[in-house]
């Protein structure tokens, strides 16, 4: 059986096996593969909008055997995809206004489609779109790998649309008491108190200098135990 990185790892236990999956950008279509092997997934799309991680993907599936199980799509986003009997669809190893616009380009996964979601950069700003857009992050788990720190969300159109305060865009649905979710907000914090007390040092915008250090504390403070 093929094996996952910690992070794609995270992604597939976010996928909830009840129909067709689409891995969108699958490179080496490993996840795809894992999603087969592992028996949570009977028939997976894996697509990616370059040929050559798509020819990639084609000889991961046949070593594994796979072919009658997995369909290929070449595909900018979610573009050429149909979504029929689609329950699942993992945006994973793109940044945050790549997978935004993803979402924003396919109205059908407004249909309970389950988005498994993992951005390399500005996780903040994905948390704050999707809510804004009448999504739901429903759960998110934090990963380490390799000396980084990932989060990997699960959600679903609520159609309700609404600003979420700054501080739960730096945690969303992080678990405070979960190690790694330490780790991973610790790195959040020291990196907001940096930006804070740079923005404060050329004098251009002290509110939001104090806001990120205030929040940078506050996410300290719990993680410390202080409002535990």
């Amino acid at each position: 059986m093929i094996s996952l990185d910690t992070r794609l790892l995270a992604c597939a236990d976010f996928v909830s096996g009840k129909g067709i999956a689409c891995d969108v950008g699958t490179d080496h279509a490993y996840l795809a593969v894992y999603l087969i092997e592992s028996g949570k997934c009977s028939q997976v799309i894996a697509s990616d909008i370059n040929d050559g991680p798509l020819d990639f993907a084609r000889r991961t599936i046949e070593k594994h055997e796979c072919y009658d199980k997995i369909k290929l799509v070449k595909s900018d986003g979610l573009k050429e995809i149909d979504g029929n009997g689609v329950t699942d669809v993992i945006i994973a190893g793109m940044g945050a206004e790549t997978i935004c616009k993803i979402i924003d380009d396919a109205e059908w996964l407004k249909n309970g489609v389950n988005l498994v979601l993992q951005p390399m950069t500005k996780a903040h700003n994905l948390r704050e779109w999707l809510y804004l857009n009448g999504f739901e992050i429903i759960s998110e788990k934090a990963v380490l790998e390799y000396g980084f720190a990932y989060s990997v969300m699960s959600a679903r159109y609520s159609g309700i649309r609404k600003k979420i305060d700054s501080f739960k865009t730096y945690t969303g649905e992080l678990d405070f008491t979960d190690e790694q979710s330490k780790t991973y907000l610790a790195l959040q914090a020291r990196r907001l108190k940096l930006e804070g007390e740079a923005l404060l040092n050329a004098s251009v915008d002290d509110a939001l200098a104090m806001e990120k250090i205030e929040i940078a504390k506050e996410i300290m403070d719990i993680i410390e135990g202080e409002k535990l």
